[in-house]
């Protein structure tokens, strides 16, 4: 057998050799030393790596774009929406929950409170009222309802039929037409009412307007989560979802948004770019205890699933074998055999 065989068969055994030591290694029980020890290296050298040695700006934002403004969910997980959607239905349509128990009365407040104090979008709401057709459109609507529930006494007037011909036909077709006359620039005086009083309202001064709202909260915090949506389907639910996703998926094609998004990135590049990735981690809250918890809760399952399916070995091969399939390594071999 020549140098160079024997380099051969050296380095494939060597190569099975590190495999077997490498899966004992990650599938040690308990308490996997193997990836401890990893995690432990990874978050201590990370106090020496900073974000902008970790990743470069053009790369995070090529990210964003693939998967923000290009990734489509597909059919499967859409289905999964849906089926979600009715099963969130079902859990809300049966539960006693009150609604301040799931939005607590300070919550309320915070929230509101701020809402109330602005005073220049509010103001520009109540200058826009009036000449909005689609508001224009609903307080005609509403008018409509208001009259036609509160003048049952016209209902019969409404559909009578005309007589064909004679005075009686006559007299009745002009009172007829003179109550629709009547009738439209009633409904006309009564949405402009509306929309004068929505205004009004809108306008009221913090303290008025903050009690009217706290006064309805307390009506209705104390009403379940049942009382609430019972009165909506569970096709209701899977539309309202589907519609959030649609409505996303054409807002991020306009232009504004995507510089938008492609803008906060690059702030947000060049405040932390300097920062170690240690800190970063340690500012949204995480330890290396944390990592360390989270990589033996998941990753040991997943190798000894992956043991069970016959393909960690492969796997393993797969990623230190072009090492020991390299002609330079078996010329190492070789000539260190040489040498000796």
């Amino acid at each position: 057998m020549s140098k160079a065989e024997l380099a051969q068969q050296f380095a494939q055994a060597l190569m099975l050799e590190q495999t077997r030591f490498i899966k004992q290694q990650l599938l040690a029980e308990p308490n996997n030393p193997y990836l401890h020890q990893f995690i432990h290296q990874l978050y201590l050298y990370s106090d020496q790596i900073s974000l902008k040695d970790f990743i470069q700006l053009p790369a995070l934002q090529q990210v964003i774009q693939k998967y923000a403004f290009e990734l489509n969910l597909g059919a499967g997980l859409l289905e999964f929406i849906g089926v979600s959607a009715q099963k969130i239905h079902q859990l809300t349509v049966n539960s006693d929950t009150q609604i301040n128990q799931v939005f607590s009365d300070e919550s309320f407040e915070l929230w509101l409170s701020k809402i109330v104090e602005l005073d220049q979008l509010r103001h520009y709401i109540q200058a826009n009222l009036a000449h909005n057709p689609h508001i224009n459109y609903i307080s005609l609507q509403l008018a409509n309802q208001i009259l036609e529930s509160n003048t049952p006494w016209l209902d019969h007037l409404r559909k009578l039929k005309t007589p064909h011909s004679g005075i009686a036909a006559q007299i009745l077709s002009f009172i007829q037409d003179q109550q629709q006359n009547i009738e439209l620039k009633l409904e006309q005086q009564l949405a402009h009412a509306l929309i004068k009083q929505l205004g009004q309202l809108i306008l009221l001064p913090n303290l008025e307007l903050t009690e009217i709202i706290l006064q309805l909260w307390h009506d209705i915090k104390h009403k379940t989560l049942q009382e609430i949506f019972s009165q909506f389907q569970a096709i209701d639910f899977e539309e309202f979802f589907v519609l959030i996703y649609e409505t996303w998926r054409q807002l991020r094609q306009g232009e504004y948004l995507q510089q938008l998004i492609l803008d906060v990135a690059a702030e947000f590049y060049a405040y932390f770019a300097d920062y170690p990735l240690q800190e970063l981690l340690q500012s949204v809250g995480l330890t290396e205890q944390d990592l360390q918890q989270e990589a033996q809760r998941f990753l040991p399952y997943t190798l000894q699933s992956l043991e069970k399916q016959g393909v960690l070995d492969d796997i393993l091969k797969r990623l230190i074998a072009p090492f020991y399939y390299s002609d330079s390594t078996h010329q190492f071999i070789a000539q260190y055999m040489q040498d000796q």
